[in-house]
């Protein structure tokens, strides 16, 4: 979640966002989701689900915005009626998910969390048959699905398919058990990493970078910076899309504007 995708074409983004039940104000225009490619409607869904999510974070917060009217009034005269309803509908199931999230993560919205437990950077998953070499003996540990750019990880050269299998000369039954014993380590401190690689173990040594976790052991959220950040990516999309049609009438998208 709460991820950052914007480019800068940057109306095809916004152009189905508002809420179907704002009161009418003109004609719709002729813009679906059959004249994107398929690319631009990949990126289009994520976009929306970052959008989406930055809504959650203001509501959550008690600092909701008018970026949906706004987007509303600049792109009505340039997309269909079915369009914005498809868009209504999986903005509304994202922004309710994300808010779903953060009760459940019990997030404050007026602390910064403080980073004080250990952190490697990646990604892992309990090991499941046909996962590393299991003839080798690998059959517990934790399996590296990706690793985070620039992270301790990344700096000591784990890649995916890895296969974590001790600590400090500690056996990793789990992914559960890995992350519980990095969080138990403080940051900066220098770990020595057992894992298997294309069936050979091998060792690495790691310092450990700094994280702060939530109550469920996931990554704490920075609310108050989220917020920020937040409202100024939703303002820039209201902006971008102001009189988007006024806009459109002058470039290739003339077509699709009454």
């Amino acid at each position: 979640m709460f991820t950052r995708l914007f480019l800068g074409s940057g109306w095809i983004l916004a152009v189905f966002l508002s809420s179907a039940a704002i009161a009418d104000e003109g004609p719709f225009g002729n813009l679906d989701f059959s004249r994107l490619s398929k690319p631009q409607e990949e990126f289009f869904w994520r976009r929306l689900r970052s959008l989406a999510e930055e809504e959650a974070v203001l509501t959550y917060c008690g600092q909701p915005d008018d970026f949906a009217q706004q987007a509303k009034r600049g792109i009505r005269a340039c997309v269909t009626s079915e369009a914005l309803d498809k868009a209504e509908s999986f903005f509304r199931s994202e922004l309710k998910a994300t808010q779903d999230d953060l009760r459940a993560r019990k997030a404050s919205c007026r602390t910064k969390p403080e980073a004080t437990q250990g952190w490697l950077g990646v990604e892992i998953q309990p090991i499941a048959k046909g996962d590393g070499d299991f003839s080798g003996g690998v059959g517990t540990g934790a399996l590296v699905t990706g690793v985070v750019e620039n992270s301790p990880a990344a700096a000591a050269g784990l890649k995916a398919d890895d296969i974590i299998t001790t600590v400090n000369g500690e056996a990793v039954a789990s992914p559960k058990e890995l992350s519980a014993k990095i969080r138990a380590l403080t940051p900066a401190a220098a770990v020595q990493l057992g894992f298997s690689r294309d069936g050979a173990r091998r060792t690495v040594s790691v310092k450990l970078g700094a994280m702060a976790f939530d109550q469920n052991g996931r990554a704490a959220l920075d609310m108050p910076a989220l917020v920020e950040s937040s409202k100024q990516d939703l303002k820039y999309v209201a902006d971008e899309v102001t009189n988007m049609c006024q806009r459109c009438k002058t470039t290739i998208w003339a077509m699709f504007c009454h």
